[in-house]
């Protein structure tokens, strides 16, 4: 209740201090060409990739992209999240160079209209993104077709502007056959310390602290790495695509490298953000389970180990795809986070109709000996 009353107060207060404008003009109206130039930004978000079901010899890469006005006026933005930050107690002091580098694109311009075209080297095909929208505020995705592809279980992408302009943005392409296992992975309070069932301690979290990892989860990730032979990683997140940068560097870091798949928040200020990431707006678990129906496409053979924690939805996320597709989902591991609802009521109603022996629901003491669970042999705790 604290923490909800905290949030509502701070969105009451906050929300029209950081807001920023809903997009840029039309290419037509800027009297520029469609793909992006000298004056814009583009944000390459990492991608899955998975072989065409028509024709297995080429590679489907699942890619996102954000094209953004190069020019970026954080005054308005910092004056509010300062604001909101104060509010709740927590002082910027001397780093305020770390708040504004993690709002950023909440100050930034999308740019409608804008064609992105993505080249990846050992791949016969560059793949070709539709326009970039005004209603997705300059963001654009879909599945791309990337030809025959020559290459290891990392590839970079590249999206090279126009003329005049030497930049280059890269991301990271992960393909992975249509076998084997993959992991799903939850990102906060899961893998991160996130504190997301305090506003106060998530607002300092998301915007001052260094970030986190659980203990102990590093060390386990990279133990399923080795023992289910180098898996398709997969992290899930509420937390809006703003915050992708962030939490990118965070898991290329600490965590064995894979696509995150953010949620599009078009509300554009703040306080709606952390709304997002708390899972006070009810959209973290249609999020989640329609990228886990995105999986399913793209991987229809492949197994996965579900990750998560007690503090939102996944353990009804994860029960939910379990029943849905019988045998995508092999185990579901839940972390028992101090204050969520833990009682036996919410799990025995979660998992109602999943096997015992398919969920393990476990305290941070026992993460080291989840490594020893032989996983790829068919047991989950």
């Amino acid at each position: 209740m604290r923490s909800t009353t905290l949030l509502s107060v701070l969105a009451l207060s906050a929300t029209q201090a950081i807001a920023r404008p809903a997009y840029y003009q039309t290419p037509d109206e800027r009297g520029l060409f469609d793909s992006p130039g000298v004056l814009d930004d583009v944000l390459l978000f990492d991608a899955p990739a998975f072989p065409d079901p028509n024709n297995p010899g080429n590679t489907i890469a699942n890619i996102q992209t954000y094209v953004s006005l190069r020019s970026i006026d954080l005054g308005v933005a910092t004056a509010g999240i300062t604001e909101l930050l104060s509010k709740a107690g927590i002082q910027v002091g001397n780093q305020l160079n770390t708040v504004q580098e993690r709002i950023k694109l909440f100050g930034s311009i999308g740019l409608p209209g804008k064609k992105v075209e993505v080249v990846v080297p050992g791949c016969s095909t560059s793949g070709k993104l539709p326009s970039t929208s005004a209603k997705d505020l300059g963001l654009a995705s879909g599945p791309v077709s990337l030809g025959t592809c020559v290459g290891a279980q990392e590839m970079v992408a590249t999206v090279v502007p126009g003329v005049f302009d030497e930049r280059r943005f890269n991301a990271s392409v992960f393909p992975s056959p249509n076998s084997g296992f993959g992991i799903i992975s939850d990102i906060d309070d899961t893998i991160k310390v996130s504190n997301v069932l305090d506003t106060a301690s998530l607002l300092k979290s998301t915007f001052l602290d260094e970030p986190k990892p659980v203990s102990g989860m590093p060390q386990l990730y990279s133990s399923l790495r080795t023992s289910l032979q180098n898996p398709q990683f997969i992290y899930l997140t509420g937390s809006p695509y703003q915050f992708y940068p962030f939490l990118n560097n965070f898991i290329d870091s600490t965590y064995p490298k894979g696509p995150i798949f953010t949620q599009n928040l078009t509300i554009l200020n703040i306080p709606a953000a952390i709304e997002f990431i708390s899972g006070s707006n009810g959209g973290t678990f249609t999020h989640k389970t329609n990228t886990i129906d995105r999986l399913k496409t793209m991987y229809p053979q492949k197994k996965w180990l579900a990750i998560g924690d007690s503090t939102q939805k996944d353990p009804e996320v994860y029960a939910s795809a379990f029943k849905k597709f019988p045998g995508f989902i092999s185990c579901i591991w839940i972390r028992r986070v101090d204050n969520a609802d833990n009682t036996d009521a919410r799990f025995k109603t979660a998992f109602a109709d999943v096997p015992a022996d398919k969920v393990k629901i476990f305290t941070d003491s026992e993460i080291p000996s989840l490594a020893t669970v032989d996983v790829a042999g068919g047991r989950c705790k």
